[in-house]
This record gives C-alpha cells, structure tokens and sequence, in this order.
C-alpha cells in the first residue's frame, strides 16, 4: 500500500505539473546570446507570425542587436546554450586578443552569406520598442517549404533581456500542424484500431474459451491492450484538435494523464511477466517488489518528461532539462526490466535439474529467453532506429514515419507476449503445477519457490496445502 500511495502522489503532482504548462515561450533575465524559439515544417502558403510583449533590456544602453534570425534549413545554430557559451569562450582565448569583445552571432560571414541568398532573413527588434511590443508576420513562399528555424539572438554585450513571445505557425488549410506531423492522427487512428482488435480477440479467449487456465495476469493484459486503445485514440483526437488549432488544455490535461496511466499500467505488467508471477510463481518475492518499487516511478518520471518536453515552449529552460532527462530515465527503466528477465532466466537454468522438472522448465527457460531478445529487439528499435530515421528523413516524414515504424514494433512486441502468454490449454509456457492429490484424497497445490539453499540458488517445487498454514521444509 505504501508503493501505491507513492504513486498517487506522484500523479497528483503530474497533473499539477502539466496544467501549468503554457505555449507560450517567458524569458526572464535570460543571458543567453543564442536561443532557438520554433521549428516547424511549413509548406508553400504557410505563415510565420510573431509576438513580442513585455520586452526589457537590463541596460537599454548597451550596444548591440537584438534580433530574430529565421533560416529555412535542416542545420540548427546555436540551438543550445551551452554550445553557444563555449564558442563565445573560444572566441575569447584566441591568441592576441585577450580582452576580445564579445563577437555577435549575426556578423558570422556564412550568416550574411544565407541571408544573401535568400535562405534566411534577420528581423531587427528596434530599440526603444514602442510599447514594449513587437510584431511581424512571413509567408512562406513556393521555394521556401521547408524545415524552418527562429533563433532569438542576442548582441549586448551584458544586457540581459526579458520578454514574452507567442508564435503562430500555420500552413496552407489552417493546419496547424507541421508538415511533419500532419498524418499523425491517421497513424494513431490505424494503431487504436489494431489494440481495439486485439482487445476484442483476447476478451473472446478469457470469455468464451471454458477449456482455458486464466490467471489475474492474463486479465491485467486485457486491461492494458484497453488502456492502449484508448490512449491511441486520443492520440488521434489530440493531434487532430491541434491541427484545427482547437485543443484547448482541458484536453491536454486528460490526454497526459490517461497516458500516463498506461505507461505505469504497461511497465508494470511486463516487470510482472518478467519476474514470472503467476506463470512460474503465484506469488512476488521481495526483490519483485523491490523492483516495482524502482521502476513505476522511473516510468511516471518519464512519463513527466515528455509531457513537459512536447508542451513547453521551444527555447526554455524547462523543455531542454526535460528533453535531457528523459532518455536517461527511460533507459533506465529499460535495463532494469531487462535484467528482470535475465534473472528469471537464470533461476530457470539452474532449477531443471533441482525439481526434476527438466522438461517443463526447458520450456520456460526458452520462453524467458526469447522474451528477453525480443525485449531488447524492441528497445533498440524504438529507443534508436526510430531516433535515427527522425534525425535522417526529409521534413515531410520526419515525425510521422518514425511514429509509424514506433507503433508497428510496439504492436508486434504486445502481439509477442500476448501469443507466448495466452491462455490456451496445454500451453507449455503456462503450465504452472496443477493440483494433485495428497493422502486422505486431499487437494492441493504446487507452490513454486525461488529458494537458495547455501550456495545453491535454484528454483524448487514444494508441495503445500490449502488446509496447512506451515511453511514448507527448508
């Protein structure tokens, strides 16, 4: 009960968190030279607009631009702060030029070559600014389609500037998506399907199949393969909304909460399948619990993450320190689920020959070993080709094919488990010991139990009764 309430605390904070979030990029005594702000795949008709309100320089007087510079391009500049700071110390430790003035981003030669070209354009803040607000709009133009970025740069030499900034990027249709983006709710609508039909299936196995053993985890999957089709569902509805431009943040709210219920619901019943609840042991060790303990909150840390990293504004702090976490958390829990599997895996290994169960356990032992190939099949796919293909595709697929191949390897990973674990009589992979007849006619069960007698850590059979409260031998 006590991992339970963790976790609704974290959640209640989760939800917090996310009904904070706001589109809308603050920038308070920011330092930075160099700050990207928006990148968007825009097609020919598309529009760019910007809004600066409440604009103030520490020090008016400083000399220097302030500008937005917009490059239509793939190459991001100085998109990071730290990259930045560490090319502005590089131009300070040049030989010669010790007391260096700071150099300003905008009289880079290749800079003012692009802007020759026509390949980006610089858009000047005067200073003063009227009202402490600041407009401009920009169409974007049949050669223009592209991968457009607007980096805020920053001149003064020691001003630090603060402002709000809205930014409006449409394309042609009032489609407020980029073009990256825009058949995202077709590939979540197709995905809902496919866990709407495989819900159904397994539904008709527990239900009508009289045959069948079932146990609580084949349930808890049912839940799951539910929880998927609705998350992908409103997937579909959310991106829709934001392609119209009408998502308000009620949505928002329940889209990441759901998600985030079946995030924790799908890391759990793996760590589950992984320990071998129910299908090798009908009960959970403390190291079992120990583990569950660990990577529920990892996934609601993750789950956190995302949500901050999709919906805070490009260039805040928030969304680059949570971009940043959330690989590492998610990795995390990744290697901890699979070195569940490893350690059933080998506890299988070394108790064929204690139970004299050498075939059953055989059986086992294989499943546990394709489920962890598998596993790690699945995360090398979603957690670096999927990155990859995004990093390498042309604006018009960047996102939306590497989703694709993500919920495909995703779908084929659930299908894996719900094949291997399905309630099917004389399933081999199921079969934990049944019950047997004991003296006096008496029933009882098989309990398994991972024990480990002095330096022996194999898996043993004890039999044990319904009507006997004492443990077995040791």
């Amino acid at each position: 009960m006590h991992i339970f309430r963790i976790i609704f605390s974290i959640c209640c904070f989760f939800i917090i968190t996310i009904h904070a979030i706001v589109p809308e990029l603050v920038l308070t005594h920011d330092d930075r030279k160099a700050v990207q702000v928006a990148s968007f795949g825009f097609l020919a008709g598309g529009q760019l607009s910007l809004n600066l309100q409440d604009f103030e320089l520490s020090d008016p007087q400083d000399p220097g631009r302030v500008a937005f510079y917009i490059r239509k391009g793939r190459r991001i500049l100085y998109d990071d702060e730290e990259e930045e700071d560490d090319r502005i110390d590089d131009e300070k430790k040049k030989p010669g030029n010790p007391d260096r003035p700071l150099s300003c981003f905008l009289d880079n030669n290749y800079v003012k070559d692009e802007v020759d070209d026509g390949i980006s354009t610089i858009e000047e803040i005067p200073i003063p600014i009227q009202n402490n607000a600041w407009e401009k709009s920009l169409q974007v133009g049949p050669q223009e389609e592209g991968l457009w970025q607007v980096l805020f740069i920053n001149c003064k030499q020691q001003a630090t500037v603060s402002f709000r900034l809205t930014i409006e990027q449409v394309n042609p249709g009032n489609n407020h998506l980029s073009a990256g983006d825009t058949p995202l709710p077709t590939v979540y609508g197709f995905s809902s399907t496919a866990y709407l039909v495989a819900a159904l299936y397994w539904c008709s196995l527990l239900v009508f199949r009289k045959e069948k053993r079932v146990f609580r985890a084949h349930w808890l999957m049912l839940i799951l393969v539910i929880c998927m089709h609705i998350d992908k569902a409103l997937h579909s509805a959310k991106f829709h909304y934001k392609k119209t431009g009408h998502l308000t943040e009620g949505w928002q709210i329940g889209f990441y909460v759901f998600a985030s219920v079946k995030g924790i619901l799908s890391i759990l019943i793996i760590v589950l399948l992984a320990s071998g609840w129910m299908f090798i042991k009908p009960f959970l060790s403390a190291k079992d619990k120990r583990v569950i303990s660990v990577v529920v909150p990892l996934q609601v840390l993750a789950n956190i993450a995302s949500a901050i990293g999709s919906e805070a504004a490009i260039g805040s702090t928030d969304r680059s320190f949570w971009n940043m976490m959330l690989p590492i958390v998610d990795l995390a829990g990744c290697c901890i689920v699979l070195w569940t599997i490893l350690q059933t895996r080998k506890n299988l290994g070394t108790g064929s020959s204690a139970d004299g169960k050498e075939a059953d356990v055989l059986n086992k032992y294989k499943l546990w070993s394709s489920f962890y190939i598998v596993t790690l099949v699945y995360v090398y796919v979603t957690r670096i080709i999927v990155q990859l293909l995004q990093a390498s595709l042309p604006f018009r697929y960047v996102t939306w094919l590497g989703e694709a191949v993500n919920e495909f390897a995703t779908f084929l990973f659930y299908i894996f488990i719900g094949y291997k674990f399905r309630p099917y009589p004389n399933n081999p992979y199921t079969q934990v010991p049944g019950e047997e007849e004991q003296e006096g006619d008496e029933e009882s069960d098989l309990e398994l139990r991972v024990g480990s007698e002095q330096e022996d850590n194999a898996m043993r059979l004890y039999p044990v009764s319904r009507s006997r409260s004492t443990p077995p031998p040791k």
